[in-house]
């Protein structure tokens, strides 16, 4: 037997430290033995003979945690990240082994920022790394990154209500200020009043603290930005008594229709709610625009199913709302089997410019009814992700599907800025690396 490395077997002596076939890791794996040097002199020496592939590599670290072998798995991945292209797991597991090896704090504080810096301006990975950063306890550094997030993408809602929760645990005046009135300004997420009633609530409890404490300018400060929050350019509510289901689509002056189907826009438009009977409370389609383009607006009215009790509907139009040019109009809409439009004008609307993408991108739960089964119970609410649904005679759903082209691979940006003195050039990069790692397959019985 050679000194120094031996092929990996089905049996391993006891306290070798090497890791087993068995436990997962390839039998083309030639593993080092742990106790020949430094655990860094060990795994260099293994980078430099053996070349291990990626893959290979995350299976030796998997083994290493298996065994408790923290100070291995740290070497291993600090070599790693030297001698191959670093991925982002490198960082987050290395994190995590300097944790369980009980690491001084600033060392796992260094390599959890070196994640953030190898996936800067990709909002939803620094979301992530936030995340990771507040699971490592390394709360200041999340909620800056949080914020940080909230100014590449100020209309996305999670950096708010997750920033807000820190904030608060870390009793950060300035924090809860900018989370509160965020999520106020940006969630419109189904629910949303719940979550508006939350940062409501911390706003307060930490705008009496700072009074108490004699700290009446940050109070006032952040009780003004919470009165802010709560202006709205524009909110249309459409009621109606029955067990009828009606829709509210809403044309914004850009062109973009917010609607069911597009529940939010780059206009800032957000159908929040999707209403249908015989419950009263349930009765009601809303629309909110609280920072909205100037311009003309078409709301229309569509009766899906049902029948409308006394055959009319309400579309109640506010305009301002917060401000003391607020203004309130009702109109009225008789129920005839035709589609209703109102016209109106929001003429000092607060948008200046179209946001990239809409706040949101997820599933939306698209309402529809079928033929009742019985009177007043609702059958067929489907659930549309990805597909254009629409109603035919009977109740019958039929379903169009939207190709969409996903990513896999490695993709690189880059951004230059040269100083004032013309003496250096800062390069920003930013690689993302995807995957596809499982695609479910399911049919769709054909007939009614």
């Amino acid at each position: 037997m050679q000194k120094g490395r031996e092929p990996a077997s089905d049996e391993t002596k006891k306290g070798s430290g090497t890791p087993t076939k068995a436990a997962g890791v390839s039998k083309s794996a030639k593993l080092p033995k742990l106790d020949e040097g430094t655990p860094r002199e060990v795994w260099q020496r293994y980078f430099t003979e053996q070349k291990p592939a990626p893959e290979t590599v995350a299976q030796i670290v998997r083994q290493l945690h298996q065994d408790r072998q923290y100070e291995h798995a740290i070497a291993c991945i600090e070599v790693a990240l030297i001698e191959q292209p670093p991925q982002p797991w490198m960082y987050e597991v290395l994190g995590r082994s300097m944790e369980l090896a009980k690491r001084p704090k600033a060392d796992i504080e260094r390599v959890s920022l070196s994640r953030v810096d190898f996936t800067a301006a990709i909002v939803p990975e620094m979301m992530l790394s936030a995340a990771y950063l507040k699971q490592l306890g390394l709360d200041e550094r999340a909620l800056a990154m949080y914020q940080q997030a909230s100014r590449l993408a100020p209309a996305r809602p999670e950096p708010y209500l997750r920033g807000l929760r820190i904030a608060r645990d870390l009793n950060d005046a300035n924090g809860v200020e900018w989370g509160a009135a965020g999520v106020l300004t940006n969630v419109w997420l189904p629910g949303y009043p719940a979550h508006h009633r939350e940062a409501e609530n911390i706003a307060a409890v930490v705008e009496e603290k700072l009074r108490k404490a004699g700290k009446s300018s940050e109070a006032d400060a952040l009780k003004a930005a919470v009165v802010v929050a709560h202006q709205r350019d524009l909110m249309l509510k459409l009621t109606w008594a029955g067990d009828a289901d009606l829709d509210l689509s809403v044309e914004e002056p850009n062109g973009g229709i917010c609607s069911l189907e597009n529940p939010w826009t780059t206009a800032g438009g957000a159908y929040t709610h999707d209403g249908y009977g015989p419950k009263a409370a349930n009765c009601f389609e809303e629309y909110i625009c609280a920072s909205a383009l100037p311009g003309d607006y078409l709301a229309t009215m569509r009766v899906i199913d049902g029948k409308v009790v006394g055959g009319r509907a309400t579309l109640t139009i506010r305009r301002y709302v917060g401000t003391p040019d607020e203004s309130t109009k009702t109109v009225s809409m008789t129920i005839d089997g035709k589609d209703k439009v109102v016209q109106l004008s929001l003429n000092d609307g607060r948008r200046q410019a179209l946001l990239d993408r809409p706040a949101v991108e997820m599933p939306v739960a698209v309402q529809r009814n079928a033929a009742p089964a019985q009177p007043g119970v609702r059958t067929s609410r489907q659930f549309a992700t990805g597909a254009n649904v629409s109603s035919g005679g009977g109740g019958a759903i039929g379903f169009q599907p939207v190709i969409t082209n996903v990513r896999e691979g490695i993709g690189f940006s880059a951004m230059a800025v040269v100083t004032g003195d013309r003496r250096y050039v800062r390069l920003s990069v930013a690689p993302v690396f995807s995957q596809i790692i499982g695609v479910d397959k399911f049919t769709i019985p054909s007939g009614r």
